[in-house]
């Protein structure tokens, strides 16, 4: 086969791993293809030449993007000039849509075809941009079966393709239910800097008082790929590890799935991870918090039920929610003992979880999207 190169760009972790099995499945179908662009560890470990690592633009919030405006312009500007620099056979953005949808519009004025794998959630909000993408975009791969739909009338190709969770992560098993006030809890508290800045001071308030109230429980953080051990840390509370004497573990970067493999129960920041815990079969709930006007600006904009993305899927409450002001100590607390102990809750949320597991799809998505990719 002939080499082609491409131009991936990712903004965040979850896009970094899905970029990198995008990757690998090209390779084992064309030795020769090539990457060059935006990514993270996963994507440089498969090959990726890193023009600029993804963990440079991890941020979340309508304010927290407004206070590095500046910043995100002049990578606009040197993101675009790099793929119109290269001779490359499409750019592929993998979601990430408020940076990637405007290199889109640049690149595919000048001749580029785009790519774009992971559509953006036009049906959580701003479905005008609907038509931006319709205009900017020659070939939209989407992972949720629904979302085809948004495009059913505009010149748009679109290709359903299933979640590539499905291909990273084995359905789990279901656990044994641990004794009262025994077991382990998973806490997944971000893979941003921004989102950990804005929960771990009430994940620490959360974890004495839940020690306080059950000693022998034991609770392990998974550090995300993009982040330190000691980003964590420095936001705990200092004498946070003394204090429970042994019974939390804060787990290196890349050690997620690893640490839901070993737990009975997860609490776990909205995103993807919670779909890596309805895979991973855990019974979790689910928690966030946002600067307080992104907050109230995010309200009147979605116009959904439900945040996570089990229960978008399930179109049901699989997790409990536990958003903003409800993400107190006192109710993490209280959600976590629920989840551990209460078999009737545990019982409920494992048959949600498979059907969850038929709608997103079984394995395959990257294999499916390499060979649409590289016969586009």
């Amino acid at each position: 086969m002939s080499s082609k190169t491409y131009f991936l760009c990712a903004g965040e972790a979850s896009g970094d791993v899905h970029g990198a099995n995008l990757m690998k499945a090209m390779k084992a179908k064309d030795p020769q293809v090539s990457f060059v662009g935006v990514g993270g560890p996963h994507m440089r470990a498969e090959g990726l030449e890193c023009l600029r690592e993804a963990e440079t633009l991890s941020v979340v919030g309508f304010v927290e993007v407004l206070k590095n405006i500046r910043f995100f312009k002049r990578v606009l500007a040197e993101i675009t000039a790099q793929v119109l620099e290269r001779d490359v056979e499409a750019f592929i953005p993998i979601d990430y849509p408020g940076l990637n949808l405007r290199i889109c519009e640049r690149v595919k004025a000048a001749g580029v075809k785009v790519i774009f794998y992971i559509c953006p959630q036009v049906w959580a909000w701003r479905q005008g941009r609907v038509h931006t993408i319709a205009r900017v975009v020659d070939l939209m791969l989407t992972i949720f079966p629904f979302e085809a739909c948004y495009f059913k009338d505009k010149d748009l190709r679109v290709e359903y393709v299933g979640h590539p969770l499905c291909d990273e992560i084995p359905v789990g098993q279901r656990r044994e239910d641990p004794a009262k006030g025994k077991g382990r809890l998973a806490v997944m508290p971000g893979s941003r800097h921004s989102e950990i800045g804005h929960h771990l001071p009430t994940v620490g308030e959360f974890l004495l008082l839940l020690h306080q109230r059950n000693p022998e429980l034991e609770v392990h953080i998974p550090c995300a790929q993009t982040l330190k051990e000691s980003d964590l840390l420095a936001l705990l509370p200092t004498d946070i590890l003394e204090k429970m004497e042994g019974k939390l573990v804060v787990h290196p970067p890349g050690s997620s799935q690893e640490v839901l493999d070993q737990c009975h129960a997860a609490l776990i920041a909205s995103g993807t991870s919670t779909l890596q815990g309805v895979l991973s079969c855990i019974p979790f709930a689910l928690f966030y918090r946002l600067n307080g006007f992104t907050f109230w600006l995010g309200k009147k904009l979605v116009k959904l039920r439900w945040v996570g993305l089990a229960n978008l899927v399930a179109e049901k409450a699989v997790s409990r929610e536990l958003l903003q002001d409800a993400m107190s100590a006192e109710a993490l607390v209280a959600e976590s003992e629920c989840l551990l102990w209460d078999a009737s809750v545990r019982e409920q949320m494992y048959a949600d979880f498979e059907e969850v597991h038929r709608k997103l799809g079984g394995p395959g998505a990257s294999d499916r999207a390499a060979e649409i990719v590289l016969n586009a």
